[in-house]
């Protein structure tokens, strides 16, 4: 009896912790994959987030290199946020100090309009989405 007392709790957990692992969960999500294009040429290097518009799901993002990306999205209407930024230059990590390693000073090649007040959205559906975004830096 405690032998399949025992055997009933731990079937019991192996399908709890299934269940919060996501097992059978991919229907909830969309793969989303795309090309980013800064004034007609490929984003080289950058970041691209898909925002919950509801904020009901998670914020999902991944990074662009050579202009493509490929991000696991949970589905649902998203705010689309991308981000990239070159050195322009060095400073010291610590003002006043004269042995002060130094710190790259970096300048944000998007304009604000396609990250932190982005107007660009897409609808993320279960399965395959292609989605591309030309952006134009003026």
């Amino acid at each position: 009896m405690r032998t399949l007392t025992l055997c009933c709790a731990c079937a019991a957990l192996a399908i709890g912790i299934g269940g919060l692992s996501g097992c059978g969960g991919d229907n909830n999500y969309g793969m989303v994959e795309g090309m980013v294009t800064l004034d007609g040429q490929p984003l080289e290097n950058g970041a691209i987030s898909f925002v919950p518009v509801d904020g009901e799901t998670a914020t999902a993002g991944e990074r662009i290199e050579n202009g493509v990306y490929q991000a696991r999205v949970p589905i649902g209407a998203k705010r689309i946020e991308i981000n990239a930024s070159r050195v322009v230059g060095q400073r010291a990590a610590y003002a006043g100090e004269a042995d002060s390693p130094q710190k790259d000073m970096t300048r944000s090649l998007i304009p604000p309009r396609y990250n932190t007040k982005s107007g660009l959205t897409l609808e993320v559906a279960a399965g395959e989405n292609k989605q591309d975004f030309d952006l134009k830096s003026k």
